[in-house]
This record gives C-alpha cells, sequence and structure tokens, in this order.
C-alpha cells in the first residue's frame, strides 16, 4: 500500500511540476511577446515620427509619449534615438526569418529565401520608402543600420544553416546569409529609386532576378579539383 501511495504521489508530483513547468513557460513567452510588442511600437513610433517631422526634430521624449511609456521603459530597449529608429528593419527582418524558422522541413531553401522577401513584398517597400531618405540622409542612423544589418546577416545563417546541414559559421552558409540580406536591400532601393513602377510586382520580378544567379543545389556538392 505504501509503495502504491508512493507511486501515485510520484506521478501526482510529476504532473504536477509539469503542469507549473508549462505554465512558466507560457508566461516567459508572455513575457517575451510584450517586450518584442513593447520594442517594435516605440521603433515604428520613432520612424513616424522622424518622417513626419524630420529626424532631428524628434526627442526621446516625442517617441515615449507617442508610445505611452515612461523613459526609463525606453532606456531598457535603446541606447538612443538612432538605435530606436533602426530598428525598425530587426522588426522587419524578424517576421522573415520566421517564415524561414517555421516552414515545412522539406521545403526548398532557395524557394524559401524569395518566398519570405516576397511574403511582405506588398508591405514592406513602402515602409521602406519611408526609411530610406532617413537612412541616407542621417550619418548616425545609416551607421546604426549597418550594424544591424551585419547581426541579421548572421541570425539569417543561424536559421538557414540546418536545412542546408552545414554549421552556421560555414562560409558558405555565411555568404548565402549575406547575399539573401543584400538582394533584399538591393532589391528595396532600386525599386525605391525607379520611382516603384509596377508597384510590388516589380519588386517582386527584381528579387526574381536576383535569385536567380545562385544555385543552392551545387552549394553542397563536392569541389572537383583538375588533375594538374
Amino acid at each position: 500500500m505504501s509503495v502504491a501511495t508512493g507511486t501515485v504521489g510520484s506521478a501526482a508530483s510529476i504532473g504536477a511540476g509539469r503542469a507549473i513547468g508549462d505554465s512558466e513557460t507560457a508566461r516567459v513567452g508572455l513575457r517575451e511577446r510584450k517586450k518584442d510588442a513593447t520594442r517594435r511600437a516605440l521603433a515604428e513610433a520613432a520612424l513616424d515620427l522622424a518622417v513626419a517631422r524630420g529626424y532631428a526634430a524628434v526627442t526621446i521624449a516625442d517617441i515615449t509619449d507617442a508610445v505611452g511609456v515612461s523613459r526609463r521603459t525606453f532606456s531598457n530597449y535603446f541606447a538612443g534615438k538612432a538605435e530606436c529608429v533602426a530598428a525598425v528593419i530587426e522588426g522587419w527582418f524578424d517576421d522573415i526569418v520566421d517564415t524561414i524558422r517555421w516552414a515545412p522541413v522539406d521545403s526548398r531553401l532557395e524557394t524559401l529565401l524569395f518566398d519570405a522577401l516576397s511574403r511582405f513584398a506588398a508591405d514592406l517597400p513602402e515602409r521602406w520608402d519611408r526609411f530610406y531618405g532617413l537612412f541616407h540622409d542621417e550619418p548616425e542612423l545609416k551607421a546604426m543600420a549597418d550594424a544591424m544589418d551585419e547581426q541579421s546577416c548572421a541570425e539569417l545563417a543561424v536559421v538557414i544553416a540546418p536545412r542546408l546541414g552545414m554549421a552556421a559559421d560555414d562560409i558558405r552558409v555565411r555568404m548565402l546569409a549575406t547575399f539573401g540580406c543584400s538582394a533584399g536591400r538591393t532589391c528595396l532601393e532600386d525599386w525605391v529609386l525607379r520611382g516603384r513602377p509596377d508597384g510590388a510586382l516589380s519588386f517582386q520580378t527584381q528579387l526574381e532576378l536576383a535569385f536567380s544567379i545562385i544555385d543552392l543545389a551545387a552549394l553542397g556538392a563536392p569541389r572537383v579539383v583538375a588533375d594538374s
């Protein structure tokens, strides 16, 4: 009887432990989503204000007032105004990375990379158009955005490496990640500079051309060395 009671008690304890663990995981997940939402809200508000008033005219107080948070909360996320405005890129990129991360395991990587960018083609070019002017007019903002680009390439490498069966620090994975980031930005900039012809369709056409130059099927193929 005592053994049975102990077994039931152990099972109950394990079940309770799992319930507590699941609950804690849910709470952590909720906190992270709230933090991400606040960070994105601050970044989007900063961009909206900078476009409307001019980057130099916007203060951190303006940004916090627009979102309804304190200066201390702002400081928990950003070191300054430039980092906050440039963080809109991080939000857009996170959405693209998530598309790749949660795609079916048998999806072709080149298709994933293209589709991840194309998925946001209807909305992202318009937002990029707003950011583009600020990016080129403000050296401080340009430097911050360039630094975030490096981080984005590293994050993309981590996501695509398992799909290639390679390490994230493999030079081929790193170069592919760099190409994906560069292709997206170059196509967006070209689309804006050409006056956004044919809307998002033109942007997608540019992406197709950009991705047509790579052959991922040969990425992991053994290198053939000619006899000397």
